[in-house]
């Protein structure tokens, strides 16, 4: 990326609704006015619900009310343009993955948790307190719908669609027919090599879905 050039760092499965080019660029405008931007999840999220109190107290904010009984901010939708300070921020958002991996795990605190407290949310709950640290202007949670509503306004759907189905799903899609044959070999590997039981596990289903489909498309 050259200095000035804007990234959209998204979840996977989020869509992009070209209806909504128009308010895409606004957003853009904005991202580039404020430098980086994150989006305030909706509801009741609150800080301290959905963070350790580890994290709170690595931060300095353990009794801090700003950062503790505010809502969180959202991890999988970060927008920024390359400057000297988001540059910064993000290797700050990296360094806790580099040398504080527990504060990002599911490992218990080592100090008692709110009451409220259900479970620590990983990158999100790092990224959300950095966002409050440095100050950072979000979006609303409204301004991205889990569907595809009024698509001039949303111009980014958070649907989640891990597994875009529509290319293998075609029955007339001959090119998709052929890959259905072999694609399943690559996860199938996986499943039997990868060092990590949780990568063996997530291979293993994939490599059931695609058989699934392959089986469809057969019959």
């Amino acid at each position: 990326m050259n200095e000035g050039d804007v990234l959209f760092y998204i979840d996977i499965g989020c869509e992009f609704q070209i209806e909504g080019r128009k308010r895409l660029q606004e957003m853009i405008d904005e991202i580039r006015k404020n430098e980086i931007m994150g989006v305030m999840v909706g509801g009741h999220h609150i800080e301290k619900v959905w963070t350790k109190a580890s994290v709170f107290q690595h931060f300095g904010v353990l009794n801090d009310k700003h950062y503790t009984d505010t809502r969180q901010i959202a991890s999988g939708l970060v927008m920024l343009c390359k400057t000297q300070r988001t540059q910064a921020i993000m290797q700050e958002w990296l360094n806790v993955f580099y040398h504080h991996f527990e504060l990002v795990d599911d490992s218990p605190s080592p100090i008692p948790n709110d009451e409220s407290f259900i479970e620590n949310r990983h990158d999100q709950s790092i990224w959300s307190i950095l966002n409050k640290k440095h100050n950072i202007v979000n979006f609303d949670g409204v301004d991205f719908t889990q569907m595809a509503v009024n698509p001039e306004q949303h111009p980014i759907v958070t649907a989640r669609n891990a597994i875009y189905c529509s290319f293998i799903t075609s029955s007339t899609n001959s090119t998709a027919n052929r890959y259905l044959k072999v694609m399943w070999i690559i996860p199938a590997l996986i499943s039997k090599l990868h060092p990590i039981r949780s990568g063996r596990r997530y291979a293993h289903t994939l490599k059931k879905f695609l058989l699934h489909y392959s089986f469809v498309h057969k019959n």
